[in-house]
């Protein structure tokens, strides 16, 4: 609880992406440094979004102006090239509405789809607008989509989201976003149900280790057409899983803080966790030094190990995380939507009783994977419901917030996958996890 208490601290003093954010406790210092220097915060912010039309007016007023889906509100720039995938699209593809994304969630590509809609009131659930036949397929897997808003001041939305696709050629995708910025439940909504329906475009002609790159970066430029203005400087992080149940495949796919975890429910044991992408991690930062952004870090008398990215000299935005869709203002400066691909099918193969969690950083910043896998594992063992456990656990993060912070909670974001199958314990998995422990 004590190592919480720092961190949350010094999380919510700097919030991702947020511009003009009041910096508090330890993080104040990182904000300041940054900003020693500067002659003019808005005149390099023009700078770098490269005196485009985007970046008129104050970092306040980019972040604020708000884009309807599907209009593209001014010329904006073009982010980065990811090395990874071609930044193109179609031409029939360069504005994709709401509507249009509607019509393909009810088409014959898909058997069923949910996303989440934001909100505002603390600890409540996001609503989940269901089509098709939802979450309800495929029959022989078991689904619990759940999101809640945190506690973060007066009416501030819930700036997770989720969606969760089952294609018409036996893949699930599933999807799970932490908006940060004043516009960040806007671009995480918008991410979360446009890589499913990118990803419905180039499976199964590609394999998922290009189909995954692809989608982000696709994801990516929709964010830098159609809302222009509110991705300067909102963005978000995401963290995706592709299951395809008969052909045992498992991918995960991931950019920023939000994380996936494989785990076993008869081991009790985290097969897979990925990793976070902050800028103090080596790889990230010469990245990031390499391309003229100022990082600060900043190592706690606990151990704990802080890092921002701003623009050169301005003491904006101060990011928290290496790797994001959005955040325009800094894609110039080697923060990119890239997203780091793992084939995790053999781990998923060997597995008893295999199962994802993907979530946001609201639930991994206050219980870690190996508890999470061990909360559900045990309720299994005890004869209990294992969805349920989603809740469970999404609430006990909620109240070591509130321990910890007592006027602060940040949003919170569950989503469980796991084969019908393995739900129910039986004689041989209770021989199978004592042989584990054994080992241990």
């Amino acid at each position: 609880a004590g190592r919480h208490s720092a961190w949350a601290s010094r999380r919510r003093a700097c919030t991702s992406g947020a511009v003009g954010t009041v910096a508090r406790s330890g993080t104040r210092g990182l904000v300041a440094a940054a900003a020693a220097g500067a002659s003019s915060s808005l005149a390099a912010a023009r700078q770098a979004l490269g005196g485009s039309s985007a970046g008129a007016g104050t970092p306040r007023e980019a972040a604020t102006a708000t884009a309807t889906a599907g209009v593209v509100v001014r010329p904006g720039p073009v982010s980065g090239e990811s090395a990874a995938a071609p930044r193109r699209l179609p031409p029939n593809l360069r504005r994709v509405t709401s509507t249009d994304l509607d019509a393909w969630a009810r088409g014959p590509a898909v058997l069923g789809h949910a996303h989440s809609r934001p909100s505002c009131e603390p600890y409540a659930l996001s609503a989940v607008r269901e089509m098709g036949r939802g979450a309800e397929v495929p029959e022989d897997w078991s689904v619990r989509l759940l999101s809640a808003a945190g506690m973060k001041g007066r009416e501030s939305p819930n700036q997770d989201a989720f969606s969760y696709t089952v294609l018409d050629n036996g893949w699930i995708v599933c999807v799970a976003c932490d908006g940060h910025g004043e516009q960040g439940e806007v671009i995480s909504e918008r991410v979360a149900r446009m890589i499913p329906f990118f990803l419905s475009l180039h499976l199964p002609a590609l394999s998922l280790d290009e189909a995954l790159p692809r989608a982000f970066a696709q994801a990516q430029t929709d964010l830098e057409r159609c809302f222009s203005s509110a991705q300067a400087y909102s963005g978000t992080t995401v963290a995706a899983c592709c299951i395809h149940g008969e052909r045992h495949e498992a991918w995960f796919a991931h950019a920023g803080d939000s994380r996936a975890v494989l785990g076993d429910l008869v081991s009790s044991t985290p097969l897979f966790v990925t990793e976070e992408h902050k800028a103090h991690d080596p790889g990230e930062h010469q990245r990031l030094e390499e391309a003229g952004a100022q990082v600060i870090t900043k190592r706690y008398e606990d151990g704990e190990l802080v890092s921002r990215i701003f623009i050169p000299k301005t003491g904006i935005p101060g990011l928290a995380m290496s790797r994001s869709l959005g955040d325009g203002c800094l894609k110039k400066y080697g923060v990119i939507a890239e997203p780091e691909v793992r084939n995790v099918s053999n781990l998923w193969e060997r597995s008893t009783a295999p199962f994802v969690v993907l979530a946001s950083d609201g639930l991994w910043d206050a219980i870690t994977a190996e508890h999470t896998v061990s909360e559900l594992a045990g309720r299994r063992r005890q004869g209990l419901d294992v969805l349920l456990g989603a809740e469970a656990l999404l609430r006990r993060s909620q109240r070591l917030w509130i321990e910890a912070e007592g006027d602060y909670c940040d949003d919170v974001t569950v989503l469980l996958v796991v084969p019908s199958s393995g739900l129910v314990a039986n004689p041989e998995d209770v021989e199978i996890e004592d042989a584990t422990m054994e080992v241990m």
